[in-house]
Formats: structure tokens, C-alpha cells, sequence
């Protein structure tokens, strides 16, 4: 049987009622289905019509969400489940959290998120995440990880996609290792990004956004029947968008479509193909600056947050990429279902920088005999191509043996990919930041090659289990992984680095969550984790992969007098063989040993991190929404050889990770009276101190930084219902318009956050 707690909603709407699920015969299931699956049936239903008011489908994994609170995930489980069964910490972003707090990249769709850093280095061109402390910068960064449950390629250096938040239905973090279900992964956890889908109600919307920095921006979403049967659904997005930045000669610009079509020639049988062409002529991500004009005080004066310091006509990223893919899924009967989910993508991009090595001669840039305030830098130039595909096929089947309950997930998945990185790099020019003379440019030859191709096949097997009021799961895998990168020169056809390995491993994850009538459900949780790494170090050895394990324990509560999911959990993970920037040996004789290069990494032997984490989505009363969330996280260097400047970097944090996070959203809408429909609301986010150097030297230590956001927005119905759709925000972030340190990776690598930002929105939908 199941228990059902009428949900308000945010604004006039009605949410759906939220189910708990609990244990039921094998008759009384089948008793829930409308029509016993026998037989395919023919789709002859008459012409959808919109549903009313009063409407309580139930809510899926995959679908949308109304207001700020999900209760199910197909993240944690590859299967359409309670968060409250799934024991890890899981959080879901709604399409509307991202619509009300404004986000217009991944990165600031996560800044409300427990556990989650996303903005340490800002800008709309990647999307980079520390996840429990574990992440890092350039060739190191932990950049977003799944798009619809596959893997998102990634090139050398920097052919990596972006995933624009107004394709996406929500944003899936599961905390910890995923290697059982998804492969190769970091361990600190994953963000799956979950797409929109065709509907079968006819709905619309056309939006425009306006802001500062001459920011012009205007898309739509359409979506509904194609055919009078419903076998056909549709659903086409657009976007387009172009603005300058907080940063002297930058800008950000893309354009995308992204058409999809559903076909139902069954109840039993669903078939969707989805397809994206994205053109990013430019985007932004500020080159690092030295901690001594940013992070620390210069004599001379600090470096400006509006700085330009490359070549207004050189610096540049511009990307394309393409992908197309399918969702197949067909139920046999009330025990076996499969799907199969596949995607191919290219990308190309051609990326041109100036960047700061450190400080040169003053004389060098006309400052005469004044030091540092004359910036040095190195000229790089890396055009990439990107080939890959990922397949994921699966096999469901739900039935009991004995009092046991099981859903047992069996699958098989495969992903492979394939770059060709031509680049080059030089010295440059030296520049004056408190009086910047651009100057002339000489580009570097292109006078490298890498090639590098991955592939990985896992196999896995997991079975979530009911007995009662407890949900357990368990599951396996093994991974088979290979790779090569070859690096050459390209005048003489030589090799530099040549990196062949072949690695295989065997995961595994067991859990258990007890739920309770009152809608505690205490859990408990361990899983390991692999994954596979590429390259050598600065000396040519090649890496072994990276390892590691997680416990976690901690409890979810869904109250039962109104809509809401609370969470606090206590985790402790270890990983091995951790990939880490190689500052000792940066800018060296080395081969390649540059910020961007393949063989400036190192392996610091073990980072442990433990921490508590809480989480608080909840609309307790009609119209408001609350968001909260904490973390603390502690995290060491528990084993490592490297010694910098004589110290030994073992005991140490690694860089960029802060210890504490909290925020706190907050959103109201007038329910009724004349100003009916208006809302308001804001947010307060802090952010720790972190260390910008391996040894957490005094002065690289970045203070910690709060910010505040507000928005006010305005539903036009409740002006006149001739004004029905009509909806018109405007969203500030960093209200008081802070300057701060976001995070630093090294004495010369320090990085600015965002200004202050506003834009307006007009949105009309049907």
C-alpha cells in the first residue's frame, strides 16, 4: 500500500502528492496497474487535452517538478526510485530553482548546494565542481560528469562540452563514489544533468533576458503532440545569447537548437531521439592572475578585477559541438523492462591565450625601475578535435522471493573517444596592469601533437531489495579500461611521451535505509571507487589509477504536514593515487610542463576527506520556498613524497578546497489581494577559507567570502487574466558587489569572482 501527503505548492499552483513507498503483495501491485501488460497496446487514446487543476500524476525520475522539492532520482539508483531508499546523500536542482534563482550556467545552478564548490574559478566556459572537497584546477579540475545517465567526453586539455541549464529538467548531485553504476568517476561524487522532455501536453514558452554588460539573450522551449493519436510528441529548444563581462575585452556568446521526438507506438514501448547543435563563437573564464595585486597586497597597487591580461585581438575560445542520441525503453510485462540509452558527440575548439607566468622587470613594460607591476607572459595557441560515443544497455526486473522485494538492474555499457590536440606555445610580450599597452601579438607555431583514444566496458549488476519498512541495495561491477596518448613533435615526427595503459577493476557498493511511518529513514552506506588516469608525470612514468572508498551514514526526512525533504549525513572517503598540479616542476625544462601541458601532474599518494553535510528543500507554506544547506568538510594529504620549498606537502589541505559552506534561498509569492502573483525572495551564501599552495603557506590562504542575491518577480495574472503567461523577474547576484578571491591554485594562479550581476527576464508561456 502506499501513504499519500497532499504537497503544497509554491505560487497558486498545486503540486502533486508525494508518495512513500512501502512494502505491498504481488497482488496488490498488480492491482495499481491500470491495464495488466499482456499484450502491447495500441496508443488510440482520443486527442490529449490538458490536464486540470487538480491533476495528481505521480512524479518520475525524469520528470518535472513543481516548486523546489523532488522526491525521486534516477541518479542514485539507474532506476526510477524514492531519494528517501537511496542511501547516499542525493539533491535535486529543479528546472524552477534554476528558473527563480537566474542561473545561466551549471556552475550557478549548484551555488545552493550542500558539498558543492562550483564557482572557484568563474565564467560560463566550463563547468568545474569540488565535491566533498575533491577537485582541483586545469588538467586536474573535476568538470561536470553525466548528461541524461552517460558520460560526457573530455579531450586533452580543452575540448570539454557545456551543457546549457535551459535544455535541462534538473540537476542530480550524488555525493560519494559512483563507480557501480556509472564507471570511471571521481570519487568525491557526480552531477548527472537531466534533460527536458517531449510532453504529451501542448506547452510553450518564448523568454528574454536583458542585463548588464550589454547582455541580450532570448530562447524557446515548445513541446506537445505531434499526431491526434499521441504516438508522435515533439519538443524544440532554442537559445541565443551575447554579452560582454566583468573583464576588459571578453565576451560570451552561443547559440544553440535542440529538436527531440518521442515516439509511443505502444504503452509498453517509448523511443526518443534528441540532437543539439551548439555554437559558442566565445565564452568566458578569466585568465589567473599572481596572488601578490590580488590575494595579497601589492605596494604598487592591486591588480583591477576588470584587468584584461591577454591580447584583445588574440585571447579567444570558440567551440562547436554536435551530439545526437536515443532513449529506448520497452516493458515485456510487470517484471522485465529494458532500455537501451546511446550518444555520440564531436566538439572542436580553437583556444588562443596570453597568460601570466609571474612577475618581469619593470623596465620590460615601461615601469621603469618599479618591480612588480610588470606581469610576464606565455603565448598558447590549442586547436582540438573530439570524437566520442557512450552506450548504456539495461535489463529491470522486478518480483519477490519470499518476503523480499527486489528490483535487479543488470547492464552493460561501453564509451569511447577520440582527440587529436595540435598546439604550440611562446613567449609573449610584458605588460603593465595599472597601465596596459597591448601592443602588437605574435601567435606561437603550432609545433605539438597529441593524439589520445579511450575506451571503457563495465558490467554491472545491483539489486535493490524490500523487506518491510527496509530498503537495502547492493550491488557490483568491473570495469575494463584502456587508453593511449602519444605526443609528438611535429617538424621532426618525434615522440616526447607516449602513454599506453590498460587497467581493469571491480567496484562494489552495499547500503541499507530503514524507513520509518513518521518519514525518518536513517541509512548506511559503503562503496568503493575506480578511475582510470592517462599521461605521465614530468619525468615520462605513467599513472596508475586512482582508488578509493567511502562510508557514509546519515538521515532523510520527508514530514508528512507539508511538502518538504530534509537530509544530514556523515561520510569519510579516502582515494588513492590523486592526480595534483605539479607546481614544483611548472614552467620547468620538462617536457610540456605548463598549466595546460600533459605532463605537469603528479600523484600525491592519499587524500582523505570526512565531513557532515545537511540539506533542507521545503515549501511549508503555499507560495514559499525554502532552501537551506551546510557543510563541513575536512580534508588532508594523508600520504605523499612531494616536498616543496623543503616542506613536506603530507598533512597538508589541497589547494582550493574550503573547509565550510553554507547558504541559505528563501522565496515568497503573494497568494492572494491585489498584489496576488507578486513574489520576492534572495539568498545568502558563504564560502570558507581555502589554501592556494600545496604546503598552506600564511599568505596563501584565501579568505572566506559571503555574498547575497535577490530577485523580485511578478506572475501578471494576478493583474489581469488577460495577462495569463506573462511573467516578468529581475535576479541580482552579489548585491553589494564584493570583490573577492574565489579560490587561488598556485602563487601565480589566483582567480577573481564574480561582480556584481542583474538582468531582467519577460517570459510568456502557454
Amino acid at each position: 500500500m502506499t501513504h499519500v501527503a497532499n504537497a503544497q505548492a509554491s505560487g497558486s499552483s498545486t503540486l502533486p502528492p508525494v508518495v512513500v513507498e512501502r512494502p505491498a503483495s504481488r497482488t496488490a501491485r498488480r492491482a495499481v496497474q491500470a491495464t495488466p501488460r499482456v499484450a502491447p497496446r495500441s496508443v488510440t487514446a482520443p486527442r490529449p487535452q490538458p490536464a486540470p487543476a487538480s491533476d495528481t500524476a505521480r512524479e518520475t525520475a525524469r520528470g518535472p517538478v513543481r516548486g523546489v522539492v523532488a522526491h525521486r532520482t534516477g541518479t542514485g539508483s539507474k532506476t526510477d526510485a524514492s531519494l528517501l531508499e537511496i542511501p547516499q546523500s542525493v539533491t535535486v536542482v529543479t528546472s524552477e530553482q534554476i528558473t527563480a534563482q537566474g542561473a545561466r550556467t551549471v556552475a550557478e545552478a549548484l551555488r545552493y548546494e550542500p558539498g558543492v564548490v562550483s564557482e572557484s574559478r568563474v565564467g560560463d566556459r566550463f563547468d568545474n565542481v569540488f565535491i566533498r572537497g575533491f577537485g582541483g584546477f586545469g588538467g586536474n579540475a573535476n568538470y561536470l560528469h553525466f548528461w541524461d545517465g552517460l558520460r560526457l567526453p573530455r579531450g586533452v586539455s580543452y575540448a570539454m562540452p557545456s551543457v546549457d541549464p535551459y535544455l535541462l529538467e534538473r540537476v542530480e548531485i550524488l555525493r560519494g563514489p559512483a563507480s557501480v553504476l556509472y564507471g570511471q568517476n571521481n570519487l568525491g561524487g557526480m552531477v548527472n544533468l537531466i534533460s527536458k522532455s517531449p510532453t504529451p501536453m501542448p506547452q510553450g514558452e518564448v523568454m528574454t533576458r536583458v542585463g548588464d554588460h550589454n547582455r541580450i539573450e532570448g530562447g524557446f522551449d515548445i513541446s506537445g503532440p505531434l499526431t491526434r493519436d499521441g504516438r508522435l510528441l515533439y519538443r524544440l529548444i532554442g537559445l541565443a545569447r551575447k554579452a560582454d563581462t566583468d573583464v576588459n575585452y571578453t565576451t560570451t556568446e552561443r547559440e544553440l537548437i535542440a529538436p527531440m521526438i518521442t515516439w509511443r507506438p505502444t504503452l509498453d514501448t517509448t523511443f526518443t531521439i534528441r540532437a543539439l547543435h551548439d555554437r559558442d563563437p566565445s565564452s568566458y573564464q578569466p585568465n589567473w592572475l599572481p596572488a601578490l595585486g590580488t590575494l595579497q597586497r601589492n605596494p604598487n597597487g592591486q591588480i583591477p578585477r576588470d584587468f584584461f591580461s591577454g591580447h584583445p585581438n588574440y585571447n579567444g575560445y570558440d567551440r562547436t559541438q554536435d551530439s545526437i542520441g536515443y532513449e529506448f525503453e520497452h516493458h515485456f510485462d510487470e517484471t522485465w523492462t529494458v532500455r537501451q540509452n546511446f550518444r555520440y558527440m564531436s566538439l572542436s575548439s580553437d583556444f588562443k591565450a596570453l597568460s601570466v607566468t609571474g612577475f618581469a622587470a619593470g623596465s620590460t613594460c615601461g615601469a621603469g625601475a618599479i618591480t612588480n607591476l610588470c606581469l610576464a607572459r606565455q603565448s598558447t595557441h590549442y586547436i582540438e578535435d573530439l570524437k566520442a560515443a557512450a552506450i548504456d544497455n539495461q535489463a529491470e526486473a522486478k518480483f519477490t522471493t519470499g518476503w523480499l522485494q527486489h528490483t535487479v538492474l543488470m547492464g552493460v555499457d561501453y564509451q569511447t573517444s577520440s582527440t587529436s590536440a595540435t598546439f604550440g606555445t611562446g613567449t609573449s610580450t610584458n605588460i603593465n596592469y595599472l597601465n596596459p599597452n597591448y601592443g602588437a601579438i605574435a601567435a606561437p607555431a603550432l609545433t605539438s601533437q597529441t593524439l589520445q583514444d579511450r575506451e571503457q566496458t563495465g558490467l554491472y549488476l545491483q539489486d535493490q531489495m524490500r523487506l518491510g519498512k527496509l530498503a537495502m541495495v547492493l550491488g557490483v561491477r568491473n570495469d575494463w579500461a584502456n587508453a593511449a596518448s602519444d605526443t609528438k613533435t611535429l617538424a621532426t615526427g618525434a615522440y616526447t611521451t607516449r602513454s599506453h595503459p590498460s587497467d581493469s577493476a571491480t567496484t562494489w557498493r552495499a547500503g541499507a535505509t530503514y524507513l520509518f511511518d513518521n518519514g525518518l529513514a536513517p541509512y548506511a552506506s559503503y562503496s568503493t571507487s575506480f578511475e582510470p588516469t592517462i599521461g605521465t608525470d614530468y619525468t615520462g612514468a605513467a599513472f596508475v589509477p586512482t582508488t578509493g572508498e567511502q562510508y557514509e551514514v546519515g538521515v532523510k526526512y520527508q514530514p508528512i504536514g507539508f511538502n518538504g525533504l530534509f537530509m544530514v549525513s556523515l561520510f569519510d572517503v579516502t582515494q588513492n593515487n590523486v592526480l595534483t598540479l605539479d607546481t614544483t616542476h611548472l614552467y620547468t625544462a620538462y617536457p610540456a610542463c605548463t598549466q595546460s601541458g600533459p605532463n605537469c601532474q603528479i600523484q600525491q599518494g592519499q587524500v582523505r576527506s570526512k565531513g557532515v553535510e545537511f540539506s533542507a528543500k521545503l515549501t511549508p507554506l503555499p507560495g514559499l520556498d525554502v532552501i537551506a544547506a551546510y557543510s563541513h568538510t575536512d580534508i588532508e594529504i594523508t600520504r605523499s613524497t612531494q616536498v616543496v620549498s623543503g616542506i613536506p606537502v603530507e598533512g597538508k589541505v589541497p589547494v582550493g578546497a574550503p573547509a565550510n559552506t553554507a547558504s541559505l534561498w528563501a522565496d515568497y509569492t503573494i497568494q492572494s489581494g491585489a498584489l496576488a502573483g507578486l513574489g520576492f525572495g534572495g539568498g545568502i551564501r558563504y564560502v570558507g577559507e581555502s589554501f592556494g599552495d600545496n604546503i598552506n603557506s600564511m599568505a596563501m590562504i584565501v579568505p572566506a567570502y559571503t555574498l547575497l542575491d535577490a530577485m523580485v518577480h511578478y506572475d501578471l495574472y494576478g493583474l489581469s487574466p488577460q495577462l495569463k503567461g506573462w511573467k516578468l523577474a529581475v535576479n541580482m547576484t552579489n548585491v553589494f558587489d564584493k570583490t573577492y578571491v574565489s579560490a587561488c591554485a598556485s602563487a601565480t594562479q589566483c582567480f577573481y569572482g564574480n561582480g556584481r550581476s542583474t538582468v531582467g527576464t519577460i517570459r510568456y508561456q502557454w
